[in-house]
């Protein structure tokens, strides 16, 4: 929430200081405001069982059941880094797209993955012409989503770090050389660069909000120093990553948000990470693009929710991932901050329900070791295993 309140202040004033100020100033407002309804909240249980609250979730939007392929292609790391831009239509700004990758200013090796996934307006037609170039590979496919498209290019990549690229946006001229110049530094298995929210109407840009996390914000939330990487946003774009995080890790197709693997099968294994403030990469905002029209709340397939994190769990298990600090955090904000809102405006069985199923799966992964959790974290871990629908509700949006 206090980065939400950063991003707004920092829109208006164009002051770092001002306003990390104004927003521990906003956060504060609301704590006081979560408080007073607190004081006035009266415990709700659930009484719906786990059968009962699956069969409402399966008649709402099923299971899509879908598992992702781990195979990949045998190969000698040619490259310092792959560049991976799954590409469906956008016949209309891909071209942007494309040369502001081809046309990077680096001292590393990069290959350029175009995974046509099934274009019907042309843009087929112009990835090929890029065919030529020496350090791009195209490769055309039936449509299967983004993350069918990822893990494609995931699949033929040869580089030692990977890269993520919207097809629609766009990356600054020294992108590759920053981030990778910072991974080779540090020894890093992440590195991510700060982006900006470029909102387009009819092709005009109407606004552009720059989205760079405060140190003195990141650094003061109360996660454990270890869990602060979970402080980030997890969307797979602006950032390079080592390989050998996605070994056994690919984006699961035929569900809505896809990118959880960034939060919790990707950060969750990494061990060192580093954030530049410096805005390297243009995400553009349309009003016709996925996120825009996935963002809808009354969208029934909200519910994949708890079916993808389920999956993602399952997963978690088969690569014997350590049940840590970032992995407790991860979980708690899945079945809370990210879980709640995006089903907040269906009917209340489908929240109940929602609210059964993630708190299964919260007492059945919740490590058995202690945990020190930031105070609402603490508070929403309180909520679900006190089965408190209601306070999980109230905690949820305030975090």
């Amino acid at each position: 929430m206090i980065q939400g309140f950063y991003f707004r202040f920092y829109k208006l004033t164009h002051s770092e200081r001002l306003s990390v100020f104004l927003s521990y100033l906003a956060r504060f407002v609301y704590f006081l405001r979560f408080l007073f309804k607190r004081i006035f909240l009266k415990k709700e249980n659930v009484e719906m069982g786990e059968d009962q609250a699956l069969e409402i979730l399966q008649r709402t939007s099923p299971d899509p059941a879908l598992r992702p392929e781990y195979s990949r292609v045998p190969f000698d790391e040619e490259y310092d880094l792959s560049v991976i831009v799954p590409v469906y239509n956008h016949i209309d700004v891909l071209k942007r797209c494309l040369d502001s990758l081809v046309n990077q200013k680096t001292q590393y090796s990069y290959e350029l993955i175009l995974v046509d996934d099934g274009s019907t307006d042309g843009a087929r037609k112009l990835v090929d012409q890029y065919e030529s170039i020496e350090n791009v590979r195209v490769i055309h496919q039936e449509n299967g989503g983004i993350a069918a498209a990822r893990n494609t290019g995931i699949h033929y990549a040869r580089g030692r770090y990977l890269m993520f690229v919207d097809c629609d946006d766009y990356v600054h001229e020294d992108i590759v050389e920053t981030l990778m110049t910072k991974a080779e530094k540090d020894a890093a298995d992440i590195v991510m660069c700060a982006h900006a929210l470029v909102k387009v109407k009819n092709g005009i840009t109407i606004s552009r909000l720059p989205n760079v996390y405060p140190l003195p914000i990141n650094n003061m939330l109360g996660y454990m120093p270890e869990a602060r990487i979970m402080n980030y946003d997890g969307l797979p774009w602006g950032k390079v990553y080592r390989r050998e995080l996605f070994e056994g890790v690919r984006f699961f197709p035929g569900y809505w948000y896809e990118d959880t693997i960034i939060h919790s099968l990707i950060f969750t294994q990494c061990k060192e990470y580093t954030y530049i403030p410096e805005i390297k990469y243009e995400y553009q905002w349309y009003e016709k693009n996925f996120s825009h029209i996935q963002g809808g709340k009354k969208q029934l397939k909200a519910v994949d929710r708890y079916w993808l994190l389920k999956a993602i769990l399952e997963r978690y298990d088969e690569l014997g991932l350590e049940k840590d600090e970032k992995f407790y955090t991860m979980l708690l904000k899945h079945v809370s901050a990210y879980y709640y809102p995006t089903v907040s405006s269906l009917s209340e069985d489908i929240i109940k329900a929602m609210f059964v199923v993630g708190r299964k799966l919260l007492l059945e992964y919740k490590p058995h070791r202690k945990i020190k959790l930031p105070y609402m974290l603490k508070l929403t871990e309180r909520a679900i295993i006190n089965n408190n629908i209601a306070l999980w509700k109230l905690c949820s949006v305030n975090q």
